[in-house]
């Protein structure tokens, strides 16, 4: 995503991402059917797309314009307790003391990786604090979508709601966009950054959501989850090797609070197995396995 964003702007990056991906849908209908919901189901579908694949996507992109890949990486792990949080504040309910904990420890993690700590001389550090903030946020907002779109999951495919939502997150995203994209110089773009786009595309929203869905319906999500671990460790060697990225001591003390948070949360809050024959219990519209942002 990174990659993509040093050679076009933010609308452009999104534009391209979930056309591509709408494009890819079209194709599939024949295969997967065409989706059918209700006005209101339609509705609400419409309103979590744009949220989910037009808002979030614009914190993110815009965020790694001031910090570091292999910050976003780190943070994407905070996303399930974050999940567990909103939930519970929908639900009107405390959380739990180990949600609390785990929260509080991975928002030190990321403080201590944007540079508050380790004194004011710290290069870009107001900068990166506001990357990560954003980018903090376009995960809190992802898993407010996440909880709202639970009521949906019984009803319909996941295959329709996802690309339903990512379907309308493009129609959103190239209204909001549409002088931007319009001016975009695309023959000027290199290899490099179609390269970006089409694994943004096809990896990132179409086979890895496929493979997630697929996996969780025959493994227990609890022994799935154990990706959360690898993503920290592969976006920090891709950030590292690719976009020549520092690996400071503040971005390994950083990672590892937010890293034992997370261990912490799954250890003291089991996650359920998966159903054999339904699929997954709950849409998890970014299921935190299936991202790959970087």
């Amino acid at each position: 995503m990174k990659l993509a964003a040093q050679e076009m702007p933010v609308g452009t990056v999104i534009f391209l991402r979930y056309g591509i991906v709408t494009l890819l849908f079209l194709a599939a209908m024949p295969w997967l059917g065409i989706p059918r919901f209700t006005r209101r189901d339609l509705l609400l579908i419409a309103v979590l797309g744009a949220l989910d694949f037009a808002l979030a996507p614009t914190l993110q992109v815009t965020s790694l314009l001031y910090t570091q890949a292999i910050d976003a990486s780190i943070l994407i792990a905070l996303e399930p307790t974050m999940a567990v949080l909103v939930a519970a504040v929908a639900l009107r309910e405390r959380p739990s003391r180990s949600t609390i904990f785990a929260l509080i420890a991975g928002t030190i993690g990321m403080l201590v990786l944007s540079g508050a700590g380790f004194g004011s001389s710290t290069p870009g550090a107001s900068h990166r604090l506001l990357g990560n903030l954003m980018f903090t946020a376009s995960l809190l907002c992802e898993s407010g979508v996440t909880v709202a779109g639970r009521t949906l999951a019984p009803r319909y495919p996941p295959s329709h709601l996802i690309f339903s939502m990512k379907m309308a997150g493009f129609l959103v995203s190239s209204a909001i966009y549409a002088p931007t994209i319009a001016s975009t110089n695309f023959a000027g773009i290199t290899m490099r950054g179609w390269g970006s786009i089409l694994f943004l595309a096809v990896l990132a929203s179409m086979f890895g959501y496929t493979v997630w869905y697929r996996i969780i319906r025959v493994v227990p999500v609890s022994y799935v989850a154990l990706s959360l671990f690898i993503q920290p460790l592969v976006g920090t060697v891709l950030g590292y090797t690719l976009l020549e990225e520092e690996i400071s001591l503040q971005t390994l003390v950083g990672a590892l609070l937010v890293c034992v948070s997370l261990a912490w949360w799954q250890l003291r809050t089991p996650l359920p197995a998966a159903t054999p024959t339904g699929g997954p219990t709950a849409i998890e519209l970014d299921a935190p396995g299936a991202k790959l942002r970087d």
